[in-house]
């Protein structure tokens, strides 16, 4: 069992760690918090410059409709009163004249398809088609006789479903309030086929209402899209000096059903679009823009702001790491601080006892207070076993003390049976007032190359162990075998409590006491187990513990003779 130690109590250095940890945390958080704010208001800034262009796009375009649509039906767009009612193709005449095609020219917007009239509530339809030749730039309501155009288009023959669609259609959006602009605006389209229709309605003095209407091809939708999407004043002159509006913008215009109508440089994913909705009189349509975010460098200081997190939190890794090193090195310290303590009062123990006895024997031999020869001769017997016990004391501490920094040279022939005996030998003085008897079992065995003194503070570590916690009395077993051809095997076997198989390990490390020594109170330095590990490792063996045959502790050393 590990002996108790006192609770580690918080140091100013481990404060200091603390609170620098704290500190970096606190700082990189800002760090991230501020990258992220600035990205935000990038994106704010790229997004606010979308929301202008799709507004900008909204204003044009709407304009755009209105000016060509009241070109087109102005002339209609009143209270009639007397017959007759102007028919389909009339509303063609009050656009300007161009000479030079013999034709009707509109000012603004493109070529209708058609024009369109009928009675509000009948199911009848009157079509204007345009009889101008296909390169004529204008509209031609009919053929004059006097001219002759070889180039004539044919008009169109719809069929009577086409006619009832387009009469229910502008019938549904012509019972509709009238908008304030004066005019209905729809994009009916199916996928394949796109058309759009610009109504509006004409009382008469007698009660029925007239409506009228252009049609537009899919062609003319996407001229005027793309006309208003090409304007030259679409965006401030901040942005247009980056380039053209295709190169600065991308965008998207679907119609109501979200058929599309209009694309440009539409991305793979929209990150700073905006979205506009005209409204239903306009044709619903969809409006989605974003300005390029490769320009985003060149309309933004910096550009956009890249995420730091990953070497944020790399750093914070980095900054916990070391802390925790830190902290341990400062619970390492402080644990070898205690150790030291312990052991300083352990081997202040160890040296008091035989000292203070030594002193009793000198003071009484100095006073000739004994005057019997066998006493006399008793005392000196044990003033040489606690001198015996204090030099094997004092050689356990400095082998522990010179550690790795000892040389592993001077390697000599070593007898390991013979010097065994002999380290027995000079042990029994400090055995017998134990009770304890000690056995060898060292039949000859190979000679080993080790370092003078090896096996002996080896051995002695051994027995001054079984010695002290074993019973009284007992019999100890030390016992040579030879190692393969060249090398040793040491044993050592008490007839003790024995180490328990979770404590094995831990005993053999620098101040680590196993259950058996604090259950006996018993004395130690608690290294002497280090240092036989420590020699055996030095020449290349291997230490460890089992449970001897008579129930005991066995340690086992081995030393090979190869390393």
């Amino acid at each position: 069992m590990r002996r108790p130690t006192a609770p580690i109590r918080v140091s100013w250095p481990l404060l200091f760690l603390v609170a620098g940890l704290g500190c970096i945390v606190l700082a990189l958080f800002e760090a991230q918090r501020s990258v992220q704010s600035n990205r935000v208001v990038a994106e704010q800034a790229l997004r606010g410059y979308g929301n202008f262009a799709a507004w900008s796009f909204e204003e044009h375009y709407t304009e755009s409709l209105r000016v060509a649509t009241q070109e087109l039906l102005g002339s209609v767009n009143m209270f009639h009163t007397s017959p007759p009612v102007p028919a389909a193709g009339d509303p063609a005449h009050s656009l300007a004249w161009n000479q030079g095609c013999f034709c009707h020219q509109p000012k603004f917007g493109p070529l209708p398809l058609a024009f369109v009239a009928f009675t509000l509530g009948t199911d009848t339809i009157g079509i204007a088609y345009n009889q101008a030749g296909p390169a004529a730039p204008g509209w031609l309501v009919e053929r004059p006789d006097s001219v002759h155009l070889p180039d004539a288009r044919p008009a169109p023959s719809p069929s009577p479903a086409d006619r009832r669609w387009m009469n229910r259609q502008l019938t549904q959006l012509v019972r509709q309030p009238l908008p304030r602009w004066g005019y209905h605006f729809l994009v009916a389209s199916d996928g394949d086929s796109t058309t759009a229709f610009a109504v509006t309605r004409m009382p008469t003095a007698w009660g029925d209402t007239i409506v009228y209407a252009v049609q537009y091809s899919k062609q003319s939708v996407d001229s005027m899209l793309a006309a208003t999407f090409d304007a030259p004043d679409l965006l401030p002159s901040a942005l247009s000096a980056l380039g053209s509006n295709r190169q600065i913008l991308q965008a998207e215009v679907r119609d109501a059903a979200g058929h599309v109508l209009f694309s440009t440089g539409v991305p793979e994913e929209w990150a700073f679009d905006a979205r506009v909705t005209l409204p239903a009189s306009y044709g619903g349509l969809r409006i989605r823009m974003q300005v390029h975010p490769d320009l985003a460098r060149r309309i933004l200081i910096g550009g956009l702001p890249r995420s730091r997190l990953p070497m944020l939190l790399g750093l914070l890794a980095l900054a916990v790491g070391l802390t925790t090193v830190a902290v341990t090195q400062l619970r390492r310290e402080a644990r070898f601080a205690r150790d030291r303590s312990a052991f300083v009062a352990s081997a202040s123990h160890e040296l008091r006892t035989p000292l203070a006895q030594i002193r009793l024997v000198v003071d009484m031999l100095r006073l000739d207070r004994e005057k019997d020869p066998v006493r006399r001769e008793a005392s000196l017997a044990l003033v040489d076993r606690e001198v015996t016990r204090l030099q094997h004391l004092v050689d356990t501490v400095l082998r522990f003390a010179r550690g790795e920094t000892e040389s592993d040279t001077g390697r000599e022939p070593v007898d390991v049976a013979a010097e065994a005996r002999a380290v027995v030998e000079e042990f029994l003085p400090l055995a017998r007032p134990r009770g304890a008897t000690i056995v060898v079992q060292a039949p000859a065995a190979p000679v080993v190359l080790l370092r003078a003194g090896a096996v002996r503070q080896v051995l002695l570590n051994l027995l001054d162990n079984a010695v002290k916690y074993g019973p009284a009395p007992q019999s100890i077993t030390v016992t040579v075998e030879a190692l393969g051809t060249a090398g040793a095997r040491l044993t050592v076997a008490d007839q003790g409590a024995g180490v328990p198989e979770t404590e094995r390990e831990r005993i053999w490390r620098p101040f680590e006491r196993g259950s058996a020594a604090t259950e006996r109170a018993a004395g130690g330095s608690g290294i002497g187990l280090t240092v036989v590990r420590d020699i055996a490792e030095r020449h290349g063996g291997r230490t460890w513990v089992d449970a001897a045959p008579d129930g005991g502790a066995r340690f086992v050393v081995e030393f090979p003779g190869e390393a």
